[in-house]
C-alpha cells in the first residue's frame, strides 16, 4: 500500500460545495460587521476556543504509553523507517512487540487517496482498540484518516464520500488515537485535519471536523534528534509558516495571536541554528537538545493555532506547487511567505505590529516583521531550493487557478483575487532570485 489539511477541492457534490461558499459569505460579512462595530467603539467581536486532545510535552513523556496500552488491540500507521525507529525504540519496542499490535507501515509522502481507501478496505473487519500515529506528518494524518473512515457512523461511506461531505463522518464514533510525531513541524497531532491527495486529478482534499481530532498528543522531542537537515529544514519551516498564517487569519483569537508569537519566537531562534550547523553534531549536545526542545514546542503550538484558524493563503499557494512540481510541503508554503506577509502589511489592524514586538522583545514595525522573515527565507535557502524545482515563472503563474482553495485563501486578512496572486507570486519569484 502507497499511503497527509484541509477542503476538498474534488467534483462531487457541487450542492455542498455551494452550501459551502455560501457559509463562507457570511461569515466574511459577519466579520467585517465585527470589525466595523469595534472600529466604531462598540461591542468587540466574539471568539471561541475549543481543542479536545490531551498534550503530553517533553522528553521521556512516550515511556508510559507502553504501560497505558498493554494488552490492548492497537492499530499502528507509521513508515517503513516509523517502524524501525519504534521498534528500536527503548521506551516504546515493548509496545512494538505486542502480540496484540496490527501494523499499517507502509505511509508514503502525501498519502493518497487510492491507497489509503485501499487500507480502509483491508482493515474494515478488523477490531481495535486504540490507533498510535507513529511519525511525521503523513502518518499522523494517515492514521487519522483510517480512524475515521473505520469508526462506527463512518463505516458505511467510502472516503471520496468522506472528504466531500462532513455530514458523513460527523456522527463518527472514533476509537483513541494516540499521535506520536517524529518531526517538528505539521502540528498534526492537535489538529481537526487531515490531509489526502489525489494524484490522478492533481488535487489536494481534507478530512475535516470534530472527529479527526487525536484522542492525545505525546510530544517527546528526543523522536526528533538526529533528523536530517532536509527534513528538520522542510517541517521547521512549515510550523513557523503555520504560526504566521494564523496571525494574518481572519479567525485569530487572543489565543491564537499569543500561541503564535511564541511559536514564531521560537522557530526563528532554533531552526537557523539547526539547519546551519548540520543538526548541532559538532557543537554541545546539550545545545542541540534545547534547541531541538524549543523547535518541537513552537510546532505543536503552531498547530495549537490553526486548530482554531486553520490556515490561510501560503498553504492555498503551495498545494499546486507541491503536486505539480514535488516542492516538500514546508518549503512550498514558506516560499510566497515574505510576500504574503508584505501584501497582508497593507492593511494591518495592529496584529502584525504587536506580533513583531513579541518576536523581538521590543517596539517595532510591521515592515521590519517582513525583513526578519526575508532574513529568515535567505539563511535557509528557501528560495534556491524551490526555484530549483519549479521550471519557470511561468509554470507557477500557470497554477493561479488552482491556488485559490475555498477555506484557506479566504482565511487571509486582505482580500486576495487573481491579480493579487499574481502580483504575489512574481514577488516570490524574484525574493528567490536575489
Amino acid at each position: 500500500m502507497t499511503l497527509r489539511d484541509e477542503t476538498s477541492q474534488g467534483p462531487a457534490d457541487t450542492r455542498h460545495q455551494s452550501r459551502n461558499q455560501d457559509q463562507d459569505q457570511s461569515r466574511s460579512r459577519s466579520q467585517k460587521q465585527e470589525q466595523e462595530q469595534e472600529q466604531d467603539g462598540d461591542q468587540p467581536p466574539c471568539w471561541s476556543h475549543h481543542n479536545p486532545v490531551r498534550i503530553r510535552f517533553g522528553r521521556g513523556v512516550r515511556g508510559k504509553l507502553s504501560a497505558e496500552l498493554a494488552d490492548r488491540r492497537c492499530l499502528i500507521v507509521t513508515t517503513a523507517r516509523g517502524r524501525q525507529q519504534l521498534e528500536s525504540d527503548p521506551a516504546l519496542r515493548a509496545l512494538s512487540r505486542s502480540p496484540a499490535v496490527r501494523w499499517v507501515d507502509t505511509v508514503q509522502p502525501n498519502p493518497e487517496r487510492t491507497a489509503l481507501q485501499a487500507a480502509i478496505e483491508t482493515l474494515r473487519h478488523e477490531t481495535f482498540e486504540a490507533v498510535i500515529a507513529f511519525g511525521g506528518g503523513s502518518a499522523l494524518d494517515s492514521a487519522k484518516v483510517l480512524n475515521v473512515a473505520l469508526a462506527d457512523g463512518a463505516v458505511t461511506h467510502n472516503l471520496s464520500e468522506l472528504l466531500a461531505d462532513p455530514r458523513c463522518h460527523r456522527d463518527a464514533r472514533p476509537r483513541p488515537l494516540y499521535a506520536i510525531p517524529t518531526t517538528a513541524g505539521t502540528g498534526s497531532e492537535v489538529t481537526p485535519f487531515a490531509t489526502v491527495w489525489d494524484r490522478a486529478d492533481g488535487q489536494k482534499h481534507s478530512l475535516a471536523g470534530a472527529a479527526v481530532y487525536p484522542y492525545a498528543a505525546v510530544i517527546d522531542p528526543a523522536l526528533t534528534d538526529g533528523l536530517p537537515r532536509e527534513i528538520t529544514r522542510a517541517t521547521g519551516l512549515d510550523a513557523i509558516n503555520q504560526a504566521a498564517e494564523s496571525v494574518w487569519n481572519r479567525n485569530a483569537t487572543p489565543i491564537t495571536l499569543q500561541l503564535a508569537a511564541r511559536a514564531l519566537r521560537l522557530g526563528f531562534e532554533t531552526l537557523p541554528e539547526l539547519v546551519a550547523s548540520d543538526l548541532g553534531t559538532q557543537q554541545d549536545p546539550h545545545r542541540c537538545v534545547h534547541l531541538r526542545d524549543r523547535l518541537a514546542e513552537a510546532s505543536l503550538l503552531a498547530g495549537l493555532c490553526i486548530s482554531q484558524t486553520r490556515t490561510a493563503l501560503c498553504h492555498s499557494i503551495s498545494y499546486p506547487i507541491t503536486a505539480h512540481f514535488g516542492v516538500p510541503h514546508g518549503l512550498a508554503c514558506a516560499f510566497t511567505a515574505p510576500a504574503v506577509l508584505r501584501y497582508n502589511a497593507t492593511v494591518d489592524d495592529g496584529r502584525l505590529r504587536q506580533v513583531a514586538c513579541d518576536l523581538f522583545g521590543r517596539r517595532t514595525t510591521a515592515g521590519e516583521f517582513v525583513e526578519s522573515f526575508t532574513r529568515l527565507h535567505q539563511s535557509l535557502d528557501v528560495g534556491p531550493l524551490t526555484r530549483q524545482a519549479i521550471p519557470s515563472e511561468q509554470a507557477l503563474l500557470d497554477l493561479i487557478p488552482q491556488m485559490y482553495t475555498p477555506g484557506r485563501a479566504d482565511n487571509n486578512l486582505r482580500e486576495v483575487d487573481a491579480d493579487a496572486l499574481e502580483q504575489i507570486l512574481r514577488q516570490a519569484w524574484s525574493d528567490a532570485a536575489g
